[in-house]
């Protein structure tokens, strides 16, 4: 099984995630507790599936793109996981901080180079 890859449909993931979505608004619009006892529950599951299938879905790559993750240096994964230890450890400090980054981050990036025509 090693060296060898795994076709994924991303289309089934699409419908997968659809028809999870779908269920879960109709267990919450039309079914009542009394009909149906863990109501709440498969609806927030159908919910939290939906959810994860649709990420899943976005980050899959399609016929004319590449994967979400194709171009994302290792070092972003090593940063990520810091930053969600240090908002899990300080909470309060997360939303100034991601105030400021996104202050730095609009003025700080790079622009688009526009040349004026040669004559």
């Amino acid at each position: 099984m090693s060296g060898e890859k795994i076709p994924i449909n991303r289309n089934l993931v699409g419908v997968i995630s659809i028809v999870c979505f779908l269920m879960a608004g109709y267990l919450y619009k039309f079914v009542t507790v009394e009909q149906f006892e863990q109501q709440e529950l498969a609806t927030g599951a159908f919910m939290r599936v939906g959810l994860l299938m649709f990420a899943f879905w976005l980050a899959l790559p399609g016929k004319n793109r590449q994967a979400a993750w194709a171009n994302v240096p290792p070092w972003f994964f090593a940063v990520l996981v810091l930053v969600i230890v240090g908002v899990a450890m300080r909470p309060k400090v997360a939303i100034p901080l991601i105030l400021v980054f996104a202050f730095f981050g609009f003025f700080l990036r790079p622009r688009n180079k526009k040349r004026s025509p040669r004559r």
